[in-house]
């Protein structure tokens, strides 16, 4: 038991950020699938990745997000997109938030820190299930990110309609 204990102390002692391991999942049409020439994967740096992962999420086209880190910058959120729908600079354009290059190792931040505002809302966070892969609700990564979004503030009538 001791021994036990001392891997979480460790584990633990390593910081804000764990390695995410395994087959990275995204939901193209609210379900869960491996990428396609049609979804793209970028990075955006911020100053806070509970705001990057409220306000990306509530963008068009995106498809999910994830909070972590990566290379150079200690806050970063992971999205995935539709290129049919948008593209990294119009996602930067729309957020404001700095477009990583050359998508670096991706660091997931730890489950306390994924879907932040979906996590610590009252009488949601209930909804929040697969939070290791980043979250989904009813079975959705897209959800996920959109509801993120809206408890967060971010957001419009028009995706608060169009959720779930």
């Amino acid at each position: 038991m001791g021994h036990k204990n001392s891997k979480k102390s460790k584990k633990e002692s390593q910081g804000h950020m764990e390695q995410k391991q395994g087959k990275e999942q995204i939901d193209p049409q609210n379900k869960s699938a491996p990428p396609t020439p049609d979804i793209g994967k970028i990075q955006f740096a911020m100053g806070c990745y509970w705001t990057g992962e409220g306000s990306l999420g509530a963008l068009p086209g995106v498809i999910s997000t994830k909070a972590g880190s990566c290379v150079g910058h200690f806050e970063t959120v992971r999205v995935y997109y539709d290129k049919k729908k948008t593209n990294p600079q119009t996602l930067q354009k729309q957020s404001g938030f700095t477009l990583v290059k050359a998508n670096p190792t991706f660091i997931s931040a730890r489950n306390s820190q994924q879907k932040y505002y979906l996590q610590n809302a009252k009488g949601l966070s209930h909804l929040l299930k697969d939070i290791s892969k980043g979250g989904t609700v009813a079975g959705s990564e897209t959800i996920a990110a959109e509801m993120n979004s809206l408890v967060g503030g971010y957001g419009s009538p028009e995706l608060l309609a169009s959720v779930g």
